[in-house]
């Protein structure tokens, strides 16, 4: 049996669930609150036959074990599966002695930050030395509940107080130099305290482990003011947010991350009731902090300090240094690298303006009632960047104008969406007094060319990576509709057109229950729309291929199935692409169908029982659900009509009408 379904099998999924969410039975399902959207009437069932689940209310989703962890914890499929096979106890790949070693490494050093956390917020608690930074963090405002949500601790001024603890406790110097918390002399090969006399506020994981400690000086000659631990084995800064384990409930419940530029704006904002907000870990927003983010929410807004959200000369520096840019870390607030961010994430970012001379910290201790105001007011980025840097222009000038329009024009050329480009054109032509075709043709607003044909993806072997898997793979309309979509990728948009034509939506990944086959489509869709296309003229087998980029995109545990789909795609006998897409339209209405009826029998027997209890409020509830389920599948219904022979006839019948002999 393959891990993937091994984990599956040993997995309870009301067990799971459970842990996050009461549960009640009811009849042979469970009932419950859903965790992902605010509601009052239980709409969320778990299924122990299927080992699924779906929420019945405004989320409207549902899955298995792997999409409840991935939604609950913001997980990606990976760290899925690996959480759950840690629970399910079972193992990943066959350990080696390298790979034990390091697991027991990662385990030893995250035992060390817990260790030190706790040292440290002893000292801030309870020892005299730790008056001083008792003091600061009364006179910050920040009060005991806070201090013991964050575990904020105090580090001794001097030179070996953690050093000394830890290596009590039994860790060895070396350890704790690679965790970080010990400086080694490159001179005498002696260590010492990295963190001294300074508040302490331990950084946390998504899973709330200590990996990392921001250090704020106490003493007015001691520099940096900030110091932080060092790159290590746990913790990388560029894909860390400080409070992300506190807030990811928050952000998912309000819709909307609020990024702030430091820890007291964090500490500030979540005693003030405001838990959606997290701080980068230094001056650089990067995409793998706003992907994390993106697993919780698609809106983002930066609550910068006023002296850098306002600096006109930060926000146009990516325009002076383009070639500077990469997809790894921009400057923050720049304008162009966020409007590149946004459609590379599918993602809102506005820029929120706060009062000169003040951080979110300032606002939220001393005017608190301002704060989601300024949020609520935020501008979305070009707005914003135009707001700053046309102030600087003499706008009643043909020079001042011409200077605003080369400066801003670069930075709407970055925009994908033509609808929304063509709307800031607009702005810019109101704000400067020009025609806004002058403005196009400046742009150069012509048609793009079109995207290359991709030929249908070779055959390729998985990576070697991944372990064998001896079960019997299931074949349904899922893998079918899969194979033809690895096969011939180009089906896909002849689907999307078919389905379209039925007044249908396109195919996404919520047709495909198993979250493997979820999985594998989100990376043809990754491939299908990339920036970059592939050389339709290259060799076989290069790397442009399809099947290539996803086994070098997806988890290796997942490249047995991937594996089984590429050989019945082998085994398919020969169509014309025409003929595939046709099949795929028919293999995901057929797909939905099934959806649907079994959301209708699910809907049927939640309100039979609202029925029984003689809750007339949620049986009316269901009553809706199930007439909005049923309308959806006359629609599938009358789609499939529409496609055959005798609907194609009656459909041309109406349109030419009856012919009289």
């Amino acid at each position: 049996m393959g891990a993937v379904d091994e984990v599956k099998n040993r997995t309870d999924i009301v067990e799971l669930i459970s842990g996050y969410v009461p549960l009640k039975k009811a009849g042979r399902n469970y009932k419950g609150i859903c965790p992902f959207h605010a509601e009052k009437t239980p709409s969320f069932v778990v299924f122990p036959d299927t080992q699924t689940w779906h929420c019945f209310g405004a989320c409207g989703t549902g899955g298995d074990a792997f999409r409840f962890i991935m939604q609950a914890e913001g997980m990606d499929f990976s760290e899925a599966l690996r959480e759950l096979a840690q629970r399910a106890g079972v193992s990943l790949a066959p350990p080696t002695p390298r790979s034990e070693a390091a697991d027991k490494q990662r385990e030893k050093l995250l035992d060390i930050h817990a260790a030190a956390a706790q040292y440290f917020h002893h000292l801030l608690r309870q020892s005299e030395e730790g008056a001083q930074a008792r003091e600061y963090v009364a006179d910050r405002g920040i009060n005991s509940e806070t201090v013991e949500r964050f575990q904020l601790g105090y580090a001794l001024n001097t030179w070996e107080g953690l050093k000394s603890h830890l290596v009590g406790r039994g860790y060895t110097e070396d350890d704790l130099v690679e965790a970080g918390l010990l400086v080694k002399k490159e001179e005498t090969g002696s260590s010492y305290d990295r963190f001294r006399n300074r508040l302490i506020i331990p950084i946390r994981d998504m899973q709330g482990r200590v990996i990392a400690f921001g250090a704020r000086a106490l003493g007015p000659n001691d520099v940096p003011k900030y110091l932080n631990s060092p790159q290590t084995p746990l913790f990388d800064k560029s894909s860390t947010l400080f409070g992300l384990d506190l807030a990811k409930r928050a952000i998912r419940n309000n819709d909307q991350a609020v990024i702030v530029e430091g820890y007291m704006d964090v500490l500030s904002a979540n005693q003030h009731g405001h838990a959606n907000v997290v701080a980068g870990m230094g001056t650089a927003l990067t995409e793998a902090q706003l992907g994390l983010l993106k697993r919780f929410t698609k809106n983002f807004v930066l609550a910068l300090d006023a002296d850098t959200a306002g600096d006109a000369a930060t926000l146009r520096g990516i325009n002076l240094a383009r070639e500077a840019l990469d997809r790894q870390a921009v400057p923050v607030p720049t304008a162009q690298g966020l409007i590149r961010f946004e459609g590379q994430l599918d993602a809102d970012i506005r820029i929120a303006t706060l009062p000169p001379d003040h951080d979110p910290d300032d606002i939220l201790r001393e005017t608190p009632e301002l704060w989601p105001e300024i949020i609520d007011e935020a501008l979305p980025v070009v707005d914003f960047y135009l707001q700053v840097v046309s102030a600087e222009y003499d706008l009643t000038t043909a020079k001042g104008k011409s200077a605003l329009v080369r400066e801003v024009l670069p930075l709407l050329s970055e925009i994908k969406d033509r609808v929304e480009r063509h709307h800031h054109v607009s702005q810019l032509a109101r704000l400067v007094k020009v025609d806004e075709r002058a403005l196009l043709m400046e742009l150069d607003e012509g048609p793009r060319p079109s995207t290359p044909q991709r030929r249908p993806a070779p055959k390729v072997q998985p990576s070697a990576e991944a372990p064998p898997d001896e079960q019997k793979h299931v074949f349904g309309r899922e893998e079918y509709s899969l194979v033809v979509i690895l096969g011939q990728p180009e089906a896909v948009a002849a689907a999307d057109d078919e389905l379209l034509s039925l007044d249908l939506a396109p195919i996404t990944a919520n047709d495909f229950q198993r979250t493997e086959n979820q999985q594998l489509f989100l990376l043809v869709s990754d491939w299908v729309t990339g920036e970059t296309p592939p050389d339709p003229g290259g060799a076989e087998g290069e790397s442009n291929s399809l099947v290539e980029y996803i086994i070098t995109q997806c988890d290796p545990l997942l490249q047995s199935h991937l594996s089984f789909l590429l050989e019945r795609w082998e085994a398919l006998p020969a169509a014309t692409p025409g003929e595939l897409a046709e099949d795929l339209v028919d293999r995901i209405l057929q797909i939905r169908g099934q959806h649907l009826q079994e959301e209708v029998a699910s809907l049927r027997f939640l309100q039979d029982e609202a029925e029984e209890s003689q809750n007339e409020e949620q049986r009316l509830h269901y009553q809706t659900l199930v007439d909005a389920t049923k309308e959806q599948l006359r629609l599938i219904h009358q789609a499939v009509d529409q496609r055959s022979i005798l609907g194609r006839r009656r459909a041309e019948a109406e349109r030419f009408g009856a012919i009289r002999v």
